[in-house]
C-alpha cells in the first residue's frame, strides 16, 4: 500500500533513540519502510549533533533532520511529518517518540490490515509502560471542555507561584494522581476492544492515507509540549475525522526515559511540566472558544 514513514523525535538520550530504530529495522517489509529522526535537542553542540547524523549516515532508508530553533513538540513532529508527506510521498505516516520500542514484526501489515477494518484518520495502538503494564492508549474517551482546560490553566499557574516553596508538595500530589490513573489502566479489561472517536495517546500516533492526503501538517496549532493529543482530537471532530484505537497493535512505552534523562533534577522536571501544560491548555481552550 506504499511508503510507511516513522517519524521518530529525538531528544536527550542517543541510546534510546537507537533502541527505537533497532525496532523499527526488525520489522518486515523494510523495502516500503523509511525512517525520519528529526533531531530536537536544540541545545547540544553542533559536534554532538553531527554525530548523531553520521550513526545512520550508511544507511539510505533513515533521514535525519535538524530542528533548527523553537524545539516544541509539535514544531518538531510536523518538520518531520511534512517531510514524509512531501519527500517521501509516504502514505502512513507513524509520529512516534524515541522511547517507543515495536515488538510486532508484522506491524506495517497489521496497520494496513488496521485500516481496512476500521477506516479512520488517525490511528492508535495498544501503547504499554514498560515495567509496570499500564495500557496508556487511549488517553481519554472524549475531549475536554472549555470549562477544564480553563481550570487546567488556573491550576499549573497557581501551582508555578507557590513552585518555589511547595514544589515537594506539588509533586506528590502529581504522582499520587499518576498512580491513581494507572492503577486504572493495568490490566487487560481496558484495552480489549476497538475503540473508536477517541484521544489516542500521542507517543505513538499513526496518520493514515485519508489524513495524509488532505492534511499538510500532523499538528496545528503548534504547542511546545502537552495537550497536543485534544487538540488533535478537537481538530478531527470538527473536520469530521475518524480516531481509531486498535489493541491488536502494540508498541512498548518507556515512558519518558529521555526527558527523564535530560531533567535530572525532579524540580526542574517539575516547573518545566507546569509551565507548558499551562501555555499549551490556553492554545486549547482559544482554540475551542474562539477567542
Amino acid at each position: 500500500m506504499g511508503t510507511a514513514g516513522f517519524v521518530i523525535l529525538h531528544y536527550g538520550d542517543r541510546e534510546t533513540t537507537d533502541a527505537c530504530v533497532r525496532s523499527v529495522l526488525k520489522m518486515k517489509d523494510q523495502e516500503r519502510i523509511r525512517i525520519i529522526i528529526v533531531d530536537n535537542d536544540i541545545e547540544k553542540t553542533e559536534d554532538e549533533r553531527r554525530k548523531l547524523k553520521e550513526a545512520y549516515r550508511d544507511n539510505s532508508r533513515i533521514t535525519v533532520l535538524k530542528v533548527r530553533s523553537g524545539g516544541g513538540f509539535s514544531q518538531a513532529n510536523n518538520l518531520g511529518y511534512r517531510f514524509a508527506r512531501e519527500k517521501l510521498q509516504a502514505s502512513f505516516i507513524i509520529v512516534l517518540n524515541n522511547d517507543i520500542e515495536f515488538t510486532q514484526e508484522d506491524f506495517v501489515g497489521r496497520m494496513e490490515r488496521s485500516f481496512r477494518e476500521n477506516p479512520c484518520h488517525v490511528l492508535g495502538p495498544d501503547v504499554v509502560r514498560a515495567g509496570t503494564g499500564e495500557h496508556q492508549n487511549p488517553l481519554d474517551t472524549r475531549i475536554r471542555t472549555a470549562e477544564e482546560a480553563a481550570y487546567t490553566v488556573r491550576m499549573n499557574r497557581m501551582a508555578l507561584r507557590l513552585y518555589p516553596v511547595a514544589w515537594p508538595v506539588i509533586l506528590r500530589k502529581l504522582k499520587k494522581e499518576e498512580e491513581k490513573l494507572r492503577r486504572k489502566k493495568t490490566g487487560g479489561g481496558f484495552c480489549r476492544e476497538v475503540q473508536k472517536d477517541i484521544v489516542p495517546f500521542g507517543a505513538c500516533l499513526i496518520f493514515t492515507p485519508e489524513f495524509v492526503k488532505r492534511e499538510e501538517l500532523a499538528f496545528d496549532p503548534e504547542t511546545q509540549f502537552f495537550y497536543e493529543e485534544y487538540i488533535l482530537a478537537y481538530r478531527c471532530r470538527k473536520k469530521g475525522y475518524h480516531t481509531v484505537f486498535d489493541p491488536s497493535l502494540k508498541v512498548l512505552h518507556e515512558s519518558g526515559a529521555a526527558t527523564v534523562k535530560t531533567f535530572r533534577s525532579e524540580k526542574k522536571r517539575l516547573k518545566f511540566m507546569l509551565e507548558r501544560t499551562a501555555e499549551a491548555a490556553q492554545i486549547y481552550h482559544t482554540m475551542i472558544t474562539g477567542g
